[in-house]
């Protein structure tokens, strides 16, 4: 089994990275393979029309780009807040992805926050970014509140520390467990994207 993670964040070396390195280290820990996107590190151009033609410079460059993405079985988009809205570097990758490569594998929604927000991304996300993707969403979610404080050292350092990654351990396991019911979905031969390649 293989999960893409995808770090939202504009800013390199971000919290939603540090975020994201955690995950990795838990689900490899599990055996579980791993994809790290990170969008500060490796910014994606902005979305345009050109991604429609089959021979565009953008197409080409996105190939390239989203190379072993659509080969993942699940995947987990970490959001930072921005002004109470989710990155608008996730909701621009979020474009580039109507080829069916997300279409119904689960998605798990991870927001982080420097102080007590983080939930506004959450609902964005959830509101907008499935439609042509056709990304299942767990109904589970994680806000990392306080980021700057948790998940720096190989061990807990405090109460919060403690149930955050105790949290982020059990919507792992539930995101493996959709992984595996939804590849029977994909599998049974009712999908059909060449008739309805979008959704309403």
């Amino acid at each position: 089994m293989k999960i893409c993670l995808v770090a939202g964040s504009h800013r390199k070396n971000s919290q939603s990275l540090k975020v994201g390195k955690f995950l990795v280290k838990s689900l490899e820990s599990k055996g579980i393979e791993t994809i790290l996107l990170d969008l500060g590190g490796n910014p994606l151009p902005l979305w345009e029309p050109g991604m429609w033609e089959k021979d565009s410079e953008i197409k080409k460059f996105w190939t390239t780009y989203n190379n072993g993405l659509g080969s993942a079985d699940a995947y987990v988009f970490l959001s930072p807040e921005y002004a109470g809205m989710a990155s608008p570097a996730l909701k621009n990758f979020f474009l580039y992805l109507s080829s069916g490569d997300l279409s119904h594998k689960p998605g798990l929604i991870i927001t982080v926050s420097s102080g007590m927000g983080g939930s506004y991304p959450n609902a964005e996300l959830r509101m907008s970014s499935y439609k042509n993707t056709r990304i299942v969403y767990l109904p589970d979610h994680v806000i990392v509140r306080h980021v700057e404080s948790v998940l720096n050292t190989d061990t807990p350092e405090g109460k919060d520390d403690e149930y955050i990654r105790l949290r982020l351990n059990y919507v792992l396991n539930v995101l493996l467990e959709y992984a595996k019911a939804l590849n029977q979905v994909r599998q049974s031969g009712v999908i059909d994207l060449k008739t309805y390649p979008f959704g309403l």
